[in-house]
């Protein structure tokens, strides 16, 4: 959360993968625990990851919605597994494609950022410009994106908490122009668009917390992250937090009880029976700001994945409301985990 963030999906992958790393520590003081640029690279923890989402529109006007994530596990010896699994809404087609890569690779500390790449799959950049590419289907993507606003440090200081499933560091970088290209079926198409991205890293046990995660970017420049954080074996919710990133850059730290994420509507997944809510209101009390939250693609299930048992829902979002009673809108992305009973019921190995 992606919370980009997707926690236990790499935990079931990355659990055989043992050694020793450095839990983030409960932090009492306003001082920044993320150091920029250097926590742009990996970090030898239980589990970490880096995450896009974006939307996309070609030259003929089609637009397209994507999510891109890398999962890097602890380093056993020389080697460092990785995840990769990404996502495709083509809007006008209905359809929804998903994929994903695994490799092994060494763990470099000192490099200045990301850089996975594998079967013709790359995520590659510094925190400044990042290069994304996969392929899904007849679908291959080739983008650039560079970020345009600086760094969020969520809860001020980069380090949040995610109950009983323990603490994790977090910033994003809230705004990237995307350029590049698609290939659909071959031919080639030059596309724009903007991204959210997401960077998360620590030990956590990620069978213990289900999320409802929303980024927005909205029309008047400004950026929101909203989630709500809850126990998946009852639904019980402990915690909850957001970020305003106003167009200037500057951040806004909100409490739990300033935010609320809710939904009134079902979907079932055809695929797995997984019941998933949909359409949301977001409303942020202290800004006067009340959004609702539409689905562009209903079916945007993650399901099926070799690799991880559990499935999430992952989409693109069109954004309506109004802020101090003005009228706003926007688009984002809902990332929905731990709604799938497999996640408690298929505990990671020790």
């Amino acid at each position: 959360m992606n919370l980009p963030v997707l926690v236990f999906f790499a935990v079931f992958f990355m659990a055989a993968a043992c050694g020793g790393s450095a839990t983030p520590a409960a932090d009492t003081t306003s001082q920044p625990l993320v150091f920029l640029p250097k926590d742009e690279g990996p970090h030898d923890a239980g589990i970490e990851w880096w995450y896009f989402n974006g939307l996309l529109t070609d030259d003929r006007g089609r637009e397209y919605s994507f999510h891109y994530v890398a999962f890097q596990g602890e380093a056993a010896s020389a080697a460092v597994p990785y995840l990769l699994q990404a996502s495709l809404g083509d809007h006008a087609a209905g359809e929804h494609l998903t994929g994903e890569q695994v490799l092994l690779d060494a763990l470099d500390q000192n490099a200045v950022g990301v850089k996975v790449r594998v079967n013709g799959w790359e995520m590659q950049g510094d925190g400044e410009v990042y290069n994304l590419k996969f392929d899904l289907a007849e679908y291959t993507l080739d983008l650039q994106a560079v970020s345009t606003r600086p760094p969020v440090l969520h809860q001020g200081i980069g380090l949040v908490s995610l109950g009983p499933a323990g603490d994790i560091f977090y910033y994003s970088r809230t705004r990237l122009d995307v350029t590049g290209t698609m290939a659909i079926a071959g031919e080639q198409r030059p596309v724009t668009g903007s991204a959210w991205m997401d960077h998360q890293w620590g030990d956590v046990i990620g069978q213990r917390v289900g999320w409802d995660w929303v980024s927005v970017q909205l029309d008047d420049g400004s950026d929101l992250m909203a989630v709500m954080l809850w126990d998946p074996s009852d639904r019980t919710p402990f915690s909850g937090y957001g970020t305003l990133v106003s167009s200037d850059g500057s951040a806004l730290t909100l409490k739990q009880d300033d935010v609320s994420i809710s939904s009134e509507e079902i979907w079932t997944s055809p695929a797995t029976g997984i019941e998933y809510p949909s359409g949301w209101t977001l409303t942020v009390l202290s800004l006067d700001l009340s959004l609702e939250l539409e689905p562009v693609l209903v079916d945007s299930e993650f399901a099926g994945s070799r690799y991880t048992p559990a499935a999430y829902w992952e989409g693109e979002v069109r954004v309506t409301g109004t802020r101090q009673g003005r009228s706003i809108g926007g688009r984002g992305f809902v990332e929905l985990v731990g709604y799938d009973p497999r996640q408690i019921e298929t505990a990671p190995a020790p």
